[in-house]
């Protein structure tokens, strides 16, 4: 029979030879807990708003007879949004979901103006939206209501359509303003941007690959 001490000898040996090893392996097994952790709290409160998150009623944009429902919360002002666009626009044009849009500026004013804009056109015409928006992720600069014009005219909007727009829809607009971002915070999302497919959050700019996974797998699940 072994004994205490000789097997603590050889465990000591062990360990010391296979230190460094050992605390590799010891963090890597926190880290995936720590995703873990992380991914089934974000599912949870995904269940928890998935009336609010998943809302028809704001822009959306892709395949109409899709069950398959992605939302992305961005601010016009965000790098990682403009930088995310073409991405966002591939993945709708793949033709496997209806992406909605939520307008959450949270980067000061001149971003609050810009989603405001976008709203305001989304009331006089529905795909003009889309122009606008990606029109306002690709602009450089501030939002000024001088260049917030700029981009209403060169998509085709009235200035006399726009201003009434933004005046008689004010309430709708900040009601819907409002709602993105309460969502921002009760999903505990630092910032922008992040898209939400299915139960599954994303953080940041993600890889469009990481994302077209995701569409596949639940396209796969909903036959």
């Amino acid at each position: 029979m072994l004994s205490d001490d000789y097997i603590g000898e050889k465990l000591d040996n062990y360990i010391s030879r296979n230190f460094d090893k050992i605390v590799k392996t010891l963090k890597e097994e926190s880290i995936k807990s720590s995703y873990a952790a992380r991914d089934n709290v974000a599912k949870s409160k995904i269940s928890q708003y998935k009336n609010q998150i998943f809302d028809l009623t704001y822009p959306y944009s892709g395949n109409e007879n899709s069950s398959v429902v992605a939302v992305g919360f961005f601010d016009y002002s965000c790098g990682y949004c403009k930088a995310m666009k073409n991405d966002i626009k591939q993945l709708i044009n793949d033709g496997k979901i209806k992406y909605i849009f939520r307008d959450a500026p949270i980067l000061g004013n001149d971003s609050l103006r810009a989603a405001k804009s976008a709203l305001a056109v989304y009331f006089i015409d529905k795909e003009k939206y889309f122009d606008f928006h990606y029109s306002a992720l690709s602009h450089k600069g501030g939002f000024s209501d001088e260049s917030i014009l700029d981009i209403v005219k060169s998509i085709g909007i009235d200035e006399d359509d726009f201003n009434s727009s933004m005046k008689n829809n004010a309430d709708k607009i900040e009601q819907m303003i409002n709602g993105s971002k309460l969502l921002v915070r009760d999903l505990g999302v630092g910032g922008t941007p992040f898209s939400i497919i299915g139960d599954s959050l994303f953080v940041g700019a993600t890889d469009l690959n990481v994302l077209r996974k995701k569409v596949d797998e639940l396209s796969h699940k909903q036959g």
